[in-house]
């Protein structure tokens, strides 16, 4: 596929903007600005709207307008700002579809095609003028275009395609490419043709042509088309030419004629594809050129597709006519592997195993499982009789037999208990898989189990059920909502206990696709089921019902549920109570909102809610004009609370509360205090603006600018553009995931406006741009800086990172700091588990085993803990324990743990109750852990074979010697561990017990 043309699409159009007026200097003005003299007109009508501003006149919003849009033309940094200003002062002003229109078009002009659009839709086309329409509908479908949105972007262009504009050329180019992209090559083919003799487009149309009489199998007219055009090329023109001739040549099966373009391409790119080195390697496998295939085969082979498996096979065939066995074999066996073309993989297989028997290649039992595999997969084979020839050759030869008699009984489609097994063995082991947090591999293994689901109707629904889970855990919504609803639909799914959570589940696959209508309902069914039941799920399903509501406006509906969630004492729900007050006051129920907030505050002092409440009750306070009980609200915020992200905001509106009351000095001192407190946030600008409207209003605009000069980071106008000039440089190259030219730019930024205005979002951009470099270790220099600096909008998330990458380079000391700073001052319930979970994993490495038992037990009562969470707190919590010798707690967790064996937490909890009843003198009740543990199985082999040698160790004490050296030998000869110390340990007690 060819990359799109990018045109430089001129950001702005001529328009004229004249207005009959008796006024000589906006007469003047105007006359500035149509002779393009946009800096004198600029100042012309700035002037002329500051001597009449306190005058009523019907040309104000006209200057307004003109000034915004000279600072368009002229690319001044303000021009948005003076269009969005204009957006507010004259709202029934006839120039806010140009207002709009304009506004877009320096989205547009930065690159910022999604905002443009949306700048776009808000105009009237109807209320423009012929010319700034056409403007307007190519430049809203240039931005489509962009985007990628090629229906909406062709509806855009339509309007302009036909018209005699300054667009139609590229219009043409536009909708040739759009219907190129759909497929419609005749269309597309017709118009690039019209555009062949186009300066702009007369080197790319070519490629387009050429290209589409490929694509139409027309393979003639392509090389006809594009080979003279190779002589006059140049660059990545001269090599898209000879790769179209010779995949045309290719496609003929002339292949000798293929080769020397193909070459040239492959030979002139940088990076060539996976086709170009296909089309290559064939035509020099089919001219027998073997060596010269192999080599451009073998780089095909980078994705799992048919071009692999074809690629392979014939990668097989080339080293057996150059005698390489080994790398055929290898070969064969990844052809083997896909399923994309049954034949090759049928063939694929047999020369493999056909290799690996004349090899005599089986360290794993490869040839007897390998040819049960292709008997299995391809009975009707022409084959399979030469493959049960060389399995029956296979079993006299082989002495392992154990394993032989296994590949035996997993022969596929012999029997119906096989499948039966099948399917209950693969149900089990997604089970493991999920429990240990391999979802992807889990859904392998449920899917494999409802493949052969017909034998067991609720291990079918369970495998169902279990695979939704594990899309979900996955963030794949529409493949877990299509298994939750399958599951529930059926009708064995009914008795089971995961039917209702199914329902509460399906709630949150909708909540999370913002889809809160379908999610309340899906909510309310569970509620339904669930009766009389008061747990954390009931009261958390009725909080979303209240959510969806609340979204959707029915904030009468959402008190209601969040009532119900209130009500479930056993929750905590002070979330609950929080929006209930909170919808009050949307209800404009002031005094109802504040009455249950402050019962909030005394019900759950303690509450992550409390701060909001405090900041909500001082602006109830504000709207029904009561600003002494706001005042003292918002100071009780800022006081009690100073590392809440409402400390800020409340001060701003304390400086507010106290100007609209008229106590000026209270408002200076508290806007000044935003300023000081915290610098390079919205808030200290709306803060600086209340500033300079007290000093207006007092007549004092030399103290404005006295008090400007001690304010620290507050730069000169000439600075203060320069500073906002090199910040949006770099952050146009961020917008577009442009990091590495990014990444200069912020650095420079940062050193040379180390108080500019915005430091903290050039700090956020330079330290995710080098994460995406993995570049972890500079980055947190700037997650750190962040983490310092006064609450902002990404504190919490810096703090988060800056723990992160601290404890992962083994810096647990660091790390702690930073999640013992976050958890204070988290708004987020699920950033203060995260910052409680730091804690204690940061401890655990530390080895502070009296900390780390506190850190488990705050992870443990955290509500919503997800199992696996809960697992590894618990875990670490019994561990220390026992490091403390406190064996009695430790043997309680390790016991709860141990109920599980499918997790590492709960297998090697089991063996240490074995070696703890050991260790106190109770082997029988070792013996019977043990013998628990490999009933039940574990996936975790470790500590199953730690287990068997500690069982070893009870035969040994009471002279059963020969038990004891039979599980030692079995070890050895079964664990397939090879990075362990398990074989070690074993071979040393067996050579002990040798020894006596």
């Amino acid at each position: 596929m060819v990359s799109c043309l990018m045109l430089q699409v001129p950001a702005f159009a001529q328009s004229t903007y004249r207005n009959t007026t008796p006024e000589p200097a906006y007469t003047r003005a105007v006359e500035l600005f149509e002779h393009q003299k946009y800096g004198s007109a600029r100042q012309a009508f700035h002037e002329w709207r500051t001597q009449h501003a306190n005058m009523p006149s019907p040309l104000l919003p006209e200057a307004a307008f003109m000034e915004a849009r000279c600072a368009q033309l002229l690319k001044n940094s303000d021009a948005a700002y003076l269009y969005d200003k204009f957006l507010i002062d004259f709202p029934e002003s006839n120039k806010i579809p140009f207002v709009y229109f304009h506004s877009g078009e320096i989205m547009q002009e930065a690159g910022k095609f999604k905002q443009a659009s949306l700048l776009y839709a808000k105009v009237d086309a109807n209320a423009l003028d012929e010319t700034t329409r056409y403007d307007y509908w190519f430049k809203s479908g240039y931005c489509l275009f962009m985007q990628e949105d090629y229906d909406r972007s062709l509806n855009y262009f339509l309007k302009v395609k036909d018209a005699n504009t300054q667009w139609k050329t590229p219009t043409l180019y536009y909708y040739s490419h759009i219907m190129y992209m759909k497929g419609k090559y005749d269309t597309a083919l017709q118009g690039f043709r019209q555009l062949e003799k186009e300066p702009a487009f007369s080197k790319i149309v070519p490629f387009y042509i050429a290209q589409i009489y490929y694509l139409q199998k027309d393979y003639d007219k392509a090389i006809s088309y594009a080979e003279p055009l190779i002589a006059t090329a140049t660059g990545d023109r001269k090599t898209d030419m000879n790769r179209i001739v010779g995949s045309a040549y290719f496609a003929k099966k002339n292949y000798a004629q293929a080769i020397p373009y193909l070459e040239s391409a492959v030979q002139a790119t940088r990076k060539p594809s996976r086709e170009d080195y296909y089309n290559l390697g064939f035509s020099h496998y089919y001219q027998k050129n073997y060596d010269k295939a192999a080599d451009y085969l073998s780089k095909v082979t980078s994705a799992d597709d048919v071009m692999s498996q074809n690629a392979y096979y014939h990668l097989g065939e080339c080293y057996i006519q150059i005698d390489d066995k080994k790398r055929a074999r290898v070969a064969f066996e990844a052809a083997a592997k896909y399923d994309f073309d049954k034949s090759i993989q049928e063939d694929a297989m047999f020369n493999h195993l056909k290799l690996n028997y004349e090899m005599a290649f089986s360290p794993f039992n490869e040839i007897i499982n390998g040819f049960i595999k292709f008997i299995d997969t391809f009975p009707n084979s022409s084959k399979i009789d030469q493959a049960y020839d060389y399995l029956g050759k296979a079993f006299l030869t082989s002495k392992n037999y154990k394993q032989a008699l296994d590949a035996m009984k997993s022969i596929k489609s012999k029997n119906a208990n096989t499948y039966k097994a099948m399917q209950r063995i693969a149900y089990y082991r997604g089970l493991e898989l999920y429990t240990s947090l391999q979802f992807k591999d889990a859904i392998d293994f449920f899917t494999l189990s409802l493949a052969n689901g017909e034998y067991d109707k609720d291990l079918k629904v369970k495998a169902m059920y279990w695979r939704g889970e594990a899309y979900y855990r996955l963030g794949y919504l529409d493949k877990a909502k299509t298994d939750y609803n399958s599951f529930i639909l059926n009708s064995a799914s009914y008795r089971l206990p995961e039917y209702k959570t199914a329902h509460y589940n399906m709630g949150y696959v909708f909540f999370k696709e913002k889809n809160y209508s379908e999610s309340g309902n899906w909510f309310r069914n569970y509620a339904r089921q669930a009766g009389s039941e008061k747990s954390a799920m009931v009261a958390d399903a009725y909080n979303r019902i209240g959510d969806c509501l609340y979204v959707n406006r029915d904030f009468n509906g959402a008190i209601g549920y969040y009532q119900y969630s209130a009500n479930i004492s056993s929750v905590s729900p002070d979330y609950a109570s929080y929006q209930i007050a909170y919808c009050h006051g949307l209800l404009r129920n002031h005094d109802e909102k504040i009455t249950l907030l402050k019962k909030l505050i005394a019900q759950y002092p303690n509450s992550q809610y409390v701060d909001d409440a405090y900041y909500e009750i001082g602006r109830s306070y504000v709207a029904i004009n009561q600003l002494n009980d706001a005042i003292y609200h918002y100071k009780i915020v800022k006081e009690k609370f100073p590392q809440s992200t409402f400390a800020n905001k409340a001060m701003l509106q304390l400086g507010l509360v106290y100007y609209n009351s008229g106590d000026l000095d209270n408002s200076l001192a508290f806007y000044k205090r935003v300023v000081n407190e915290f610098p390079n946030t919205a808030e200290a600008q709306d803060a600086l603006l209340g500033i300079r409207n007290i000093y207006m209003d007092r007549n004092d605009p030399d103290g404005y600018f006295a008090y400007t000069a001690t304010v620290k980071g507050l730069a000169k106008t000439a600075d203060s553009e320069k500073d906002s000039l090199t910040f949006e440089s770099a952050q146009r190259l961020y917008m577009k995931e442009d990091c590495d030219r990014a990444v200069p730019l912020l650095r420079n930024y940062t050193t040379s406006y180390a108080n500019g205005r915005y430091i903290i979002d050039a700090h956020y951009y330079l330290a995710e741009c080098l994460m995406k470099q993995n570049q972890s270790q500079e980055a947190v220099v700037s997650y750190d800086y962040l983490a310092d600096a006064p609450r902002h909008l990404y504190t919490e998330e810096a703090i988060i990172r800056s723990g992160s990458i601290h404890y992962n380079a083994n810096r647990p000391d660091k790390a702690l700091q930073r999640f013992e700073q976050l958890e204070p001052i988290a708004d987020m319930a699920e950033n203060k588990l995260e910052a409680r979970i730091g804690q204690l994993r940061c401890l655990v490495k530390l080895n502070r085993t009296e900390a780390i038992i506190s850190a488990a037990d705050k992870v443990l009562t955290s509500p919503k803990l997800a199992p696996e969470i809960e697992r590894e707190a618990r875990f670490a919590k019994a561990k220390a324990n026992l490091a403390m010798n406190d064996k009695t707690a430790a043997l309680n967790d390790f016991k709860l743990l141990s109920a599980n064996t499918r997790s590492t937490e709960g297998a090697e909890s089991k063996y240490l109750v074995a070696q703890l009843a050991y260790d106190g003198g109770n082997d029988a009740e070792a013996e019977k852990v043990i013998f628990e543990l490999a009933d039940t199985g574990t996936p975790h082999q470790y500590w199953l074979a730690k287990s068997f040698i500690l069982l070893s160790d009870i035969y040994l004490k009471r002279g059963e010697n020969f038990q004891a050296q039979q599980y030692l030998e079995s070890i050895l000869e079964n664990y397939d561990g090879k990075n362990d110390d398990i074989h070690a340990i074993a071979t040393q007690r067996l050579n002990a017990i040798k020894a006596l």
